[in-house]
């Protein structure tokens, strides 16, 4: 199922933000949100205080890499669109220019 491949990284992403949570002393609780768009996102419930923050900062970074090219957004946009119509020949093909664009843009 492709949204397999989603959930495995939010629950590792999660996994890996509650770790870095508890590594300074802080409790967080994780749950999960579908994504939207084809993009994952956060939701925290209660204000953090600055500390928190400044290690949900630290953690991001240290967890991802820099924020993905335009044409990267586009096609991701592009294949969340053609996955939740249905269109499996619009996914492939998305899913194979990614590819292409990876290779040629950032390989």
């Amino acid at each position: 199922m492709p949204h397999d491949n989603i959930r495995h990284a939010a629950a590792r992403t999660a996994r890996e933000l509650s770790e870095a949570f508890k590594a300074h002393g802080c409790t967080v609780q994780v749950v999960p949100q579908g994504p939207v768009n084809g993009q994952m996102f956060l939701i925290i419930d209660d204000p953090l205080t600055g500390y928190e923050a400044q290690i949900l900062t630290a953690a991001l970074t240290a967890y991802t890499g820099p924020p993905p090219c335009e044409e990267c957004r586009t096609i991701k946009r592009s294949r969340a669109m053609a996955v939740r119509d249905g269109n499996q020949g619009m996914a492939m093909a998305m899913a194979t220019a990614m590819g292409v664009h990876q290779r040629v843009s950032h390989g």
